[in-house]
């Protein structure tokens, strides 16, 4: 027996010992193990035995030595799974019955955008908010109150930033609502001309690490300019850092948070100009990113999309799974690894990319774009899919996904074969209804199918794409310095609108907007 193992077991008195003399009680004492037995391998599956003055010699004292470590280090490896009953933390039951009840319904809650609140639940609340503020709007129409209409006109823009999880645009001067845009859009004033970009995020930590944690906050609040074409210019940002007695251990957290961060942030011009800090639960992290276009009709948005037009990604799928099965300690480092590298890549090459293309060539290539975050690629491919309705110079598109050639991360696969998925998952799969061969698709492909619906943190973009741009496309994208990934995942088809509209197979987090079914599994 080693002098670790001794230390190992004088931890539970060496606990109580520090708080019995932070406490100013008496302390306990300690008294190690005399005899023991002590196993010693000599190699070639041989070993040596000896307890107190008696030894012994051969291959069966190897077996038993070798039985012994494995069941040891099994209990690192095999750990058991989080019992529903298990106890509810204090914090849980001082926040009531409801906290308990969902706590209890899922113990293990993601972070990142596995923490979003789902899209049919934003979906219930803007529909509920925008009829209150326009019911408000018109009692003070009424009373030709027109500072108070213009006040409320700036909360009808909040409400559509509010409304899909993401970023909006800004209402019109008849307050109708454009629901195709992943940021807020405000015209500047005529003296200085074209459009500014404000878009917002935050989330908890899903990793111990506070340095590639701020990396990962920056890029994703970063990823709704990119997903528009917009420049990023300045933002803000909102830390929460764990209660700590230490002071410096709070300064230390937030330097390397805010670090990390800076480095992304400068990497695409964005400057950090202030925030704000305050103490909490949990490590936490957000940024209210403000970007600018000079000419808002070279914006990317969600409409536009064409029959026939291919669908680009630019990141793999499965974040959510891998870091749900890393909580359970049942994700492999090297999965792990794999989706850190990719989540610290920013999006801003690509969007540049694209922004070129529309410079060169105006709205022939690249006709439509959004980040695939929260509500996973379902969520928002569908979300792009019905954004045409709202014009009907626009094509009725469906999209036909080649299932085999979405890229799934390896973690997210094992994830997935292990039934590990993020606590958003549940709410994302209502996508399904919207899905043609959803039955068909779910029996053929167990463990890829349920990862269309798996939510990203930091996740790459998607492009509606003209077939004749997309080669030249994609071989742009893939350079390294552009992102170094890129590929076709599926192609828009024409949709005839049936009976499932009129009866709202589907919603959406883009308010009170019915889908249909739109999306077709290739297998």
């Amino acid at each position: 027996m080693s002098a670790g193992v001794f230390a190992v077991r004088a931890g539970p008195t060496l606990l109580k010992n520090l708080f019995n003399y932070l406490l100013n009680k008496k302390l306990e004492s300690f008294s190690p193990q005399k005899t023991f037995l002590s196993l010693i391998s000599t190699g070639d599956k041989y070993a040596v035995a000896c307890r107190g003055s008696f030894a012994f010699e051969g291959s069966y004292f190897w077996t038993l030595k070798d039985t012994i470590d494995i069941s040891f280090m099994n209990k690192f490896k095999n750990l058991p799974i989080m019992d529903k009953k298990e106890k509810i933390p204090a914090n849980v039951v001082a926040q009531g019955s409801d906290a308990m009840i969902a706590f209890a319904a899922a113990p293990m809650r993601c972070g990142g955008c596995g923490a979003k609140v789902g899209a049919t639940t934003v979906s219930r609340v803007l529909k509920t908010v925008r009829q209150r503020s326009s019911q408000q709007r018109r009692e003070l129409s009424l009373n030709k109150s027109i500072n108070s209409q213009t006040s409320f006109h700036g909360i009808g823009s909040f409400l559509q930033h509010f409304g899909s999880g993401k970023s909006m645009s800004s209402a019109s001067e008849t307050h109708e609502y454009f629901d195709a845009d992943d940021a807020a859009v405000v015209p500047l004033p005529e003296k200085g001309g074209g459009c500014a970009i404000h878009t917002i995020d935050f989330f908890r930590s899903f990793i111990s690490d506070p340095f590639v944690f701020g990396k990962i906050a920056a890029i994703h609040a970063m990823s709704d300019c990119h997903a528009m074409g917009a420049m990023t210019q300045n933002c803000l940002a909102l830390a929460v850092v764990p209660y700590s007695a230490e002071e410096a251990i709070t300064e230390d957290t937030l330097i390397s948070m805010l670090s990390g961060a800076s480095d992304v942030l400068t990497f695409d011009n964005c400057e950090l100009v202030g925030g704000h800090t305050c103490e909490g639960a949990e490590l936490a992290l957000g940024f209210s990113v403000n970007g600018y276009i000079d000419d808002a009709a070279k914006l990317l948005r969600k409409n536009g999309g064409r029959i026939g037009d291919k669908i680009v990604i630019t990141k793999p799928i499965g974040t959510g799974a891998i870091f749900a099965a890393d909580m359970r300690a049942q994700s492999k480092s090297v999965f792990v690894e794999e989706a850190l590298e990719r989540m610290t890549q920013s999006s801003g090459p690509a969007s540049r990319v694209a922004m070129s293309y529309i410079e060169e060539n105006g709205n022939k290539g690249i006709h439509a774009c959004t980040d695939i975050t929260g509500f996973g690629l379902a969520g928002h491919l569908l979300e792009m899919l019905t954004a045409n309705d709202a014009d009907d110079q626009n094509d009725c598109i469906e999209a036909a996904l080649d299932l085999n050639h979405i890229p799934f991360y390896k973690g997210a696969i094992d994830a997935s074969k292990r039934g590990i998925y993020s606590s958003l998952q549940r709410e994302n799969s209502r996508t399904r209804r919207a899905v043609i061969n959803h039955t068909e698709a779910a029996q053929a492909s167990p463990y890829l199918y349920p990862l269309i619906y798996d939510p990203q943190t930091a996740g790459g973009l998607l492009f509606f794409v003209s077939s004749d741009f997309c080669d030249e496309f994609i071989r742009e994208l893939r350079k390294p310095e552009n992102g170094g990934y890129a590929c076709v995942i599926g192609e828009l088809e024409s949709h005839q609108k049936d009976k499932f509209e009129e009866e709202g197979v589907c919603m959406i987090g883009g308010g009170s907007k019915t889908s249909g079914k739109r999306i077709r599994i290739n297998l």
